[in-house]
């Protein structure tokens, strides 16, 4: 059975997620970022990376409904297509800690961790890591889309 290449990011003390090798394209390590006022409460940061301004995701925030990270040790430079008009753009992802590459198969399939319907809205499916905790994979042109920002507009999604 083939193995496909995954890394796994630490969200936060008790959540992790994935994307593919060929989807995370550069970490960046401590980060300087600029706040966003009016911004989503999930998407309240910029950062600089190649001469471009990227929004960096809080998905802890997002998916625990908690308040905005106050630092950003380390942001994942994420490559998606606009499912609009098929364009590659880039965003960040806010991380706890750099990323491990970690190469799974089927085998690993699991379910979701309890009581994240909210992760499972962005994800396309789950495995169980190397270190035994469920890791989602997101779905990286959901989680940047426009859509999904409209859906939670108004709300704290």
């Amino acid at each position: 059975m083939s193995k496909a290449a995954a890394w796994v990011m630490k969200i936060d003390e008790k959540l992790y997620a994935s994307v593919s090798r060929m989807e995370l394209v550069h970490i960046v390590n401590k980060p300087e970022s600029a706040h966003i006022p009016r911004a989503p409460v999930y998407c309240q940061k910029i950062i600089i990376w190649n001469d471009s301004l990227l929004p960096v995701m809080d998905l802890s925030c997002l998916l625990n409904d908690s308040k905005p990270s106050t630092a950003c040790n380390v942001v994942a430079v994420i490559m998606y297509r606009d499912s609009r008009n098929e364009e590659i753009h880039y965003g960040g992802i806010s991380l706890a800690d750099t990323p491990e590459l970690e190469y799974v198969d089927n085998t690993q399939v699991c379910e979701f961790p309890d009581n994240k319907e909210k992760l499972q809205a962005i994800s396309l499916s789950c495995f169980k890591s190397s270190k035994m905790c469920e890791v989602p994979i997101l779905d990286i042109s959901k989680v940047f889309s426009r859509d999904y920002a409209e859906e939670c507009k108004g709300q704290h999604c």
